[in-house]
């Protein structure tokens, strides 16, 4: 297909419905736009839908959003410094020649989805692929137009801003101070002009709206060049870029300030939310130089004591408290806040203030639970005042521990009586109560443990026991104030880890019952915290085993299941991920003793499977849940391997439903699961029919060109070969895996999963039939690594081999196997190969297993006297074992840790990440775990394999070793023979 046979119309109206909320039609739009998103040309017809100005607005949105999700997926470098499938020269330098005049002249909504696109490809291909970049940026800033230079400085913005959280290294240095060089002197032109002309046009609205925007984006700017060192131009600078910052901390002017009431922050405010970040980071990094430190106190202080309660003060507020914060943490600055009367003025008139709940968050509680929930549980990017306000206390009790205790416990006392008096109405004094009381006793935490630290002054266990517990002994009790069961909810949830064991035993049935509370924040709050219940630990066991959770898992399970029930649609019952995150738990927790309760969970899960399949919304749910059901499959099949039929009975009408609806989402978790039940019927134990009739679809290149299901598909076919392999070799179905695996290894994204599915083959299915395959396969990894040799492919190779050599042990027949097949390629390749490819790599290898058995495949090589006979071959010995002994001696730490981890199968700490989603290459269901296929499983490391593959041959290669081995290794090789049986 041509750059011209991409058609805009067509594009246009794909774009369009890949907007639809008809899943079906947002299916056919995204299949479309992924057969031609690798046309040459196609990123310009996409940009000028973008550029498009009288086009559609959501046509242009469409475009923006697919434009930044292409460069998310192909811009970027891949290993080895070249990209699966990468966007064209051509179609580049378009890119880079447009997106910058784009970006300046896109509305705002579009712009936001262009910054991203900019910050990845510049994050890839600036300076060295696009040297032009900062001139041209600096080359169109105007002395009179700041819309264009407001899109100027955005475009800025997003190219620097990656570097807060970058590492640091010489290559961001070098980028950071070649921005430097050509960026400042025109950046600190346009602030000071831009704070000329607000001066200028105080009267005029418009004017300040653009201007005062202009000043946000600069001090976000500032923010960006002075976050990883202080430049010597700023600390040139310093002086009058601080008197500005100061000069609009305190800026006031009706025009801009609105209405108290709103609810979006300004430019003014995003203006002052931004110099407070500037100064916090002042005060943590360059607090030598930041010699306007204590005015900068004094006068956020002030304002923090002024600032309105609307939400649009939000951001200024938690910025100007976080500053606070940081200050009052160093020791050298605890002076600031020393006096007594200036703790109990902060307490006072800027924590208290800020720690009520606002009237926006207890509408968001009733209106949007599952919103105010993940917010509270997660944070937002914002922050909220009541984050800011704990932070500040945090670090007063870092400096004046007795003090801060001693004032705010008179607040929290205060408050606890107002709502004793008058429960029903001051519920509020109470919820303030709960909020101090637990930011004065946390002293550190963390998100998987809760607190890990607290204030010895405050007994966490009897603030629970006198003003906790009230709100969960019944759940029928805060009617009018659910806010204070969740609170209740919370505080157990944050102090899990310090509250002992008899209380948490105590609330677990407590916060088990509010399952089935009707308020759906209260029952959310209440999965949260059984789950984080279920995985506490102490002195490495389990808090709470299978004996705990089991009496209560029925009725858990059944307030769970009630509530997606009763969802309306696929999204909402995909919504909530914490409940069925919870399911998983149970499962898991409950492990075998889950059987009673298997037919009917299998039969809900299935359901919400079958419902949450017609519009999947939600990644982290759908994880959970194939996680969930995974988790039930593995443990009753476990205890009763009759019930792996009612598994298949039940799952599979479903599961071909989800291929027949091309449910792209589903499908690589319905793989995993499909394996998974397969590998139950046992290893050798043959093929179930319905499995066979599987199997040809499967084997459909259409299913094998999306990514996500390779990895998944791969796992499936190891456990056709596991349970069949015989079966498969007798029918003829080798051949079409080997050609699965032919395109697989031509690809650099996908090489190590052909490997993996190449090692099945040839350690599952019977050797004769495996044999005759043997030379073509070399011959096709020859070919890739002769093309397109990459670190990667090359340790896949020489694991593989590694493998083959093991075949038959010290008979030598994997050893005859291999060396007749490359002979059968070429003869004397296997010398070339040998010193060119395979030498330097058998120490790269990673992976216990992995390296245990190359190490013991190529010693059994160099052991055979086949090896040692011919000349080419015999001259490689001395630098064979040169390269054994040094991956035997290697220590992997993180293959040591992977491996005890999958040895313990510690699947109580399984954890879904935060940023799962279908945009993924794939999503393994940890529940399942990896096809271990070990070629020598008798044999424990691969210092005992070297040493046992060695020994018949040592005498002839003890010289060898003692001449030519530095005697560290010598020493080792002749150790680890002399130890083996």
């Amino acid at each position: 297909m041509s750059a011209g046979s991409v058609s805009q119309e067509a594009l246009a109206q794909s774009l369009q419905q890949s907007l639809s909320a008809n899943a079906q039609e947002r299916k056919q739009a995204e299949k479309y736009l992924g057969s031609i998103e690798q046309t040459p040309g196609f990123v310009v017809p996409l940009l000028q839908l973008v550029s498009n100005e009288a086009g559609d607005a959501t046509v242009r949105f469409a475009a923006a959003l697919y434009f930044k999700n292409f460069v998310r997926r192909r811009w970027a470098a891949g290993e080895d410094g070249e990209a699966e499938d990468t966007v064209g020269e051509a179609d580049r330098r378009a890119v880079r020649g447009e997106l910058v005049g784009l970006m300046i002249t896109a509305p705002k909504r579009l712009q936001l989805q262009l910054g991203e696109a900019v910050s990845i490809i510049a994050e890839s291909d600036f300076p060295d692929r696009w040297p032009e970049l900062i001139g041209t940026l600096v080359g169109r800033l105007s002395a009179t137009d700041y819309h264009v230079n407001n899109g100027i400085l955005q475009t800025a913005h997003t190219v620097f801003k990656g570097w807060r959280s970058a590492f640091r290294s010489d290559a961001l240095y070098s980028k950071i101070n070649r921005v430097l060089a050509e960026f400042t002197e025109a950046y600190m032109q346009v602030f000071v002009t831009t704070d000329r002309l607000i001066g200028e046009h105080g009267g005029d609205r418009a004017a300040l709206q653009v201007l005062l925007h202009s000043l946000a984006l600069l001090c976000q700017i500032y923010y960006d060049l002075n976050c990883q060192d202080l430049p010597p131009f700023f600390e040139d600078h310093m002086g009058e870029f601080m008197q500005t910052f100061h000069k609009y901390l305190v800026y006031s002017n009706p025009l801009v300030e609105g209405d108290a009431s709103d609810d979006v922050a300004g430019d003014l405010e995003e203006v002052k939310a931004s110099i407070c970040e500037i100064l916090e980071l002042y005060a943590q990094r360059y607090e030598e130089d930041f010699k306007q430190l204590p005015q900068f106190v004094e006068t956020v202080w002030g304002m923090l004591t002024t600032a309105g309660a609307g939400a649009r003060f939000d951001g200024v507020v938690s910025r100007g408290m976080a500053f606070l914060q940081t200050v009052v943490r160093n020791p050298r600055q605890k002076h600031l806040f020393a006096a007594a009367e200036s703790l109990a003025l902060i307490c006072e008139r800027i924590v208290i203030p800020n720690t009520v709940l606002p009237a926006a968050d207890e509408e968001l509680f009733e209106d949007d639970p599952m919103q105010y929930v993940r917010r509270d549980v997660e944070g937002s990017d914002a922050g909220s005042r009541r984050e800011a306000a704990a932070g500040l206390v945090r670090g007063l009790l870092d400096q004046f521990s007795a003090e801060t205790t001693q004032v705010m416990s008179v607040y929290i006392r205060k408050a606890l009586e107002q709502y004793a008096a008058s429960p029903g109405e001051r519920w509020r004094d109470k919820d303030v109560a709960l909020f101090m009381a637990t930011s004065v006793a946390v002293v550190a935490s963390v998100q998987s443990l809760g607190a890990t630290q607290v204030n010895a002054l405050v007994d966490v266990g009897d603030f629970f026991t006198t003003q906790v517990v009230q709100h969960l002994a019944a759940v029928d009790s805060d009617r009018g104030a659910p806010i204070l069961k969740a609170d209740a909810i919370r505080y157990v949830t944050t102090f899990r880890s310090q509250l002992d064991r008899g209380l948490l035993a105590q609330a677990l049935p407590l916060l088990a019952a509010h399952l089935g509370h009707p308020d759906a924040a209260v029952a959310t709050y209440a999965a949260i915290a059984v789950e984080r219940l279920l995985v506490l630990k102490r002195d490495g066991r389990l808090v709470f085993g299978p004996g705990d959770v089991g009496p209560l898992a029925e009725p858990m399970l059944g307030h769970v299941f009630g509530v997606l029930a009763r969802a309306g649609s696929p999204q909402k019952l995909a919504e909530n991920d914490y409940l069925i995150k919870l399911v998983m738990r149970v499962i898991v927790a409950c492990r075998t003793d889950i059987l009673p309760l298997a037919p009917a969970a299998l039969e809900r899960l299935a359901g919400v499977v079958r419902e949450v399949s017609k519009n999947p919304s939600n990644p982290r749910f759908s994880h959970c849940m194939f996680e969930a059901l995974a988790s039930l499959a593995r443990f009753s099949c476990a205890a009763e391997p009759a019930a792996l039929a009612q598994f298949e009975a039940t799952l599979f009408p479903i599961f071909q439903e989800v291929l027949q609806a091309d449910v792209a989402e589903f499908m690589p978790y319905v793989f995993q699961i499909l394996a998974q039940l397969l590998a139950g019927h046992g290893a050798g134990a043959g093929l179930p029919e319905a499995y066979l009739g599987l199997l040809p679809p499967l084997l459909q290149p259409a299913l094998w060109a999306a990514q996500a299901n390779i990895p998944a598909l791969v796992r499936l076919l190891q456990s056709y070969l596991q349970v069949g392999g015989a079966q498969l070799a007798a029918g003829g179905h080798l051949e079409p895996i080997l050609g699965v695996f032919q395109r697989l290894v031509a690809s650099r994204a996908n090489d190590h999963n052909g490997f993996a599915l190449l090692l099945a083959v040839t350690q599952l299915a019977p050797p004769d039939a495996v044999k005759q395959y043997l030379s073509a396969v070399l011959s096709l990894c020859l070919k890739r690594l002769q093309a397109s040799r990459t670190a990667k492919l090359t340790r896949g190779f020489v694991h593989y081999l590694g493998c083959v050599l093991c075949a038959g042990g010290a008979s030598g027949a994997g050893v005859d196997l291999l060396l007749d097949a490359m002979d059968a390629v070429q003869p004397g390749l296997f010398a070339t190969v040998m010193q060119n490819v395979l030498l330097p790599a058998i120490p790269t290898v990673v992976g216990r297993a992995e390296r245990k058995a190359t190490v013991v495949g190529f010693a059994l090589l160099l052991a055979a006297p086949r090896l040692r006979a011919a000349p080419q071959t015999a001259a490689l010995a001395a630098p064979l074992l040169q390269q054994l002994a040094a991956a035997a001696m290697a220590t992997d730490a993180r293959a040591q840790t992977a491996a005890a981890a999958a040895a313990e199968e510690d699947l109580d700490s399984l954890e879904i990440a935060e940023d799962t989603g279908y945009q993924a290459s794939y999503a393994q269901l940890a529940t399942l775990g990896d096809a271990q296929i070990d070629p020598c499983p008798q044999i424990a490391d691969a210092a005992a394999g070297l040493g046992r593959a060695l020994k018949p041959a040592w005498a002839a290669l003890a010289p060898v070793a003692q001449q030519q081995l530095p005697p560290e290794a010598a020493a080792f090789v002749a150790k680890a023979v002399e130890q083996a049986a």
